[in-house]
């Protein structure tokens, strides 16, 4: 069956998630938390967790998943060491470094692609296991078709959210936290802009959606083949996680939940499953003042769902009581087995034991997390023994067979010592320019001037395309929908001549090289060490734009044995999502994402201080746009670190004064932003 997973954001969540039906758990500790402002968990909470869990057989799974900074490794290095020492039973990573270097300090402990990696297709999931993860997370804006689909095909577990909050972003590519306030979702710090009223036309709170629920159809998810059903919850209280656990339990074993106090407990105007029924027009909420009331209302009560004991596990039990001889106890659960002797019984002065009272006795289980099997005894004539004597041997069985469930539940793993990592000794090349644009217009004019690469969207390439040698070629981000098209399309190309794919996902990397495509890495990765930009060396890349959530002096210390660049020009991406806020739904779907103009739609959302951001459809996803254009023309000595500089064009009308200007290091003037390149995300 598939496993309830909750999430805990301290200690004091525990009791909530074990007494509800959890079948397992995943945590914070204090340092890489995507949820960093959640209590999260010591090294000594740490071990108590795994130790209630494991003697329980509920798993614990460790969230190391955010990026991580080239001088934060040894501290990361760190921090898998404790878990693994502590017996989690995976851990959940996004930066692609970190995995690797969890993989050389403990390569038995089991890794899990963070949805962070925006694992929206077979492709991604795929490309997850090659590189050696057992389990994905994938993308919550997944329809069920697109779920399936990736369930028939992959051979590694799949973990789906089914209930909690919602990113209207794909998750890994909200920049909106970083570039608006410094605090990057990456690192763990979003503060939900969200959440802000950001208005289209007459409609407002245009990208804040409502939470998600998908607990009616658990039992549909089971028989997909799904291994984890994941509540999302780490900074929610403890009444929330008992009650979303319990529905789900109540609906994967074919009970009724209370939908109105699951909605109550915490929703914003309601729940919605549009994502998987592929829906995606009623999906706006805000956490109005009606909902906070509800909540109020609906906690009451609930702490009863997790005062008890859950019973977790039949307990076959054994009695014999001979003449002369201590009692003894055997008790079997499974496979597990343990025996446990008492007194010596006397004889009787009047009511002698029988088989049916010590059963009686021995059955006694409640308050544990045993409930009575076969329960059988052996009992010679004429003994007697004091129930004090009978309750004690019961405890002590139970507690060897806690024992013995903790033993056999708890893992062990070889840690091992790193060596530092290797040095590259790799000298830089003069700066290469090099351009992504959007539009046939943009693509003509930059074929003219003398950029030694352009990343071009695969809805503008055919046979009769010039200049195939300078051109990489860009899949849709989203291939959830439309994957199969996307490699028989990229065949083609690949066949009239293009040899180069930009890939910003490991997705695109996987049906890139499939098809004998060059690999070129975008910024979208999110390469932000050296130990990430060897896993793409190791891939095939040639070559990785690294995220410009770094500083540049942060960036141009990346020891990469390929060749880096920066994005220097461009409106910064925000956030990209499936869901459009400008039509209230779905993305215009007026034709297909290979054939999609891909334009700006003259389309913006505004914030609640009048700033326009732009809105760039691509048919299956929306990219929400910076207001101010980055700039730094004039700031040549910070591009000079790298190998490449990449001008990103989107609602351009003429390139060559925008390349002239960084060719001559021009002084620019109006509204710009230097992006996080001087000031840096938290």
């Amino acid at each position: 069956m598939s496993e309830i997973l909750a999430p805990l954001g301290g200690i004091s969540d525990l009791a909530a998630a074990l007494n509800t039906g959890a079948d397992a758990v995943y945590l914070g500790l204090m340092k890489f938390s995507a949820r960093k402002n959640a209590e999260n968990f010591s090294v000594e909470d740490l071990k108590t967790v795994c130790v209630e869990c494991h003697r329980r057989g509920v798993r614990v799974y460790a969230a190391l998943n955010t990026l991580v900074y080239d001088s934060e490794l040894p501290d990361y290095a760190e921090c898998v060491r404790r878990a693994a020492e502590c017996g989690v039973d995976g851990l959940i990573i996004q930066d692609l470094g970190a995995a690797k270097l969890a993989k050389q300090v403990c390569p038995e402990l089991p890794r899990h692609a963070s949805t962070q990696m925006s694992l929206n297709s077979l492709a991604g999931v795929k490309a997850a296991g090659e590189l050696g993860f057992c389990r994905a997370v994938v993308g919550r804006e997944l329809s069920r078709e697109e779920i399936r689909h990736i369930a028939d095909n992959s051979d590694i577990e799949l973990e789906v959210f089914v209930h909690g909050a919602l990113c209207v972003s794909i998750s890994g590519q909200c920049y909106m936290s970083s570039i608006f306030g410094g605090r990057s979702g990456n690192r763990g710090l979003c503060a939900q802009p969200c959440r802000l009223d950001f208005s289209c036309g007459e409609r407002h709170n245009v990208i804040s959606l409502k939470d998600s629920s998908l607990i009616p159809h658990l039992p549909e998810l089971e028989e997909m083949g799904i291994s984890s059903l994941k509540i999302e919850g780490r900074m929610k209280r403890p009444e929330y996680i008992a009650c979303a656990v319990d529905s789900c339990y109540k609906s994967l074993h074919g009970g009724n939940y209370d939908y109105d106090r699951l909605a109550g407990v915490f929703s914003r105007s309601g729940l919605t499953d549009e994502y998987y029924t592929g829906q995606m027009r009623d999906m706006q909420g805000i956490r109005s003042r009606e909902d906070v009331e509800n909540s109020a209302k609906a906690l009451n009560g609930i702490k009863a769902l997790y005062k008890s004991e859950l019973p977790r596990f039949s307990a076959d039990i054994h009695t014999v009581l001979r003449s002369g001889q201590p009692i003894t106890a055997c008790g079997k659960c499974g496979d597990i087995t343990a025996e446990v002797s008492g007194e010596i019984p006397q004889p009787a002065q009047n009511a002698p034991l029988t088989a049916e009272s010590v059963c009686g006795r021995m059955a006694k289980l409640g308050g544990t997390q045993f409930y009575a099997g076969k329960v059988t005894a052996e009992v010679d004539e004429g003994l007697n023994l004091p129930a004090s004597a009978l309750n004690s041997l019961r405890r002590e069985l139970v507690s060897a067979l806690d024992g013995a469930l903790l033993a056999e539940n708890t893992p062990h793993y070889g840690v091992k010592n790193i060596a530092p990592a290797e040095c590259h000794s790799r000298s830089r090349n003069p700066l290469e320019w090099r351009c992504e644009v959007y539009s046939a217009e943009q693509l003509e004019q930059a074929l003219r001037l003398p950029f030694s690469l352009i990343y071009a969207p695969m809805r503008l390439l055919n046979a009769e395309t010039p200049g195939k040698d300078r051109i990489a070629v860009m899949p849709p981000f989203v291939l959830a929908d439309c994957e199969d098209e996307v490699r028989q399309r990229l065949s083609e190309l690949r066949k009239a001549g293009f040899t180069r794919g930009m890939a910003q996902t490991m997705g695109h990397a996987l049906l890139l090289r499939e098809e004998g495509f060059t690999l070129h890495g975008g910024h979208r990765m999110n390469v932000i060490n050296s130990r990430s930009a060897e896993v793409c060396a190791d891939f095939g890349f040639e070559d990785v734009t690294l995220s410009f959530e770094g500083t540049a002096t942060h960036l141009a210390q990346i020891d990469s044995p390929i060749p880096t660049g920066i994005i220097a020009y461009g409106r910064l991406p925000l956030m990209i999502m499936r869901r459009c806020p400008v039509s209230g739904g779905k993305p215009c779907g007026r034709v297909s994402p290979l054939e999609c103009s891909g334009a700006p739609c003259g389309k913006f959302i505004i914030d609640r201080r009048g700033n326009e951001m732009p809105v760039l459809c691509g048919g299956n996803s929306v990219e929400v746009l910076n207001p101010d254009r980055l700039i730094m023309s004039d700031r040549g000595q910070a591009l000079r670190q790298f190998d490449f500089a990449v001008l990103k064009f989107t609602d351009e009308r003429e390139l060559k004064p925008v390349l002239d200007m960084y060719l001559n290091n021009g002084k620019p003037s109006g509204a710009l932003t230097r992006g996080l390149y001087f000031r840096g995300a938290e």
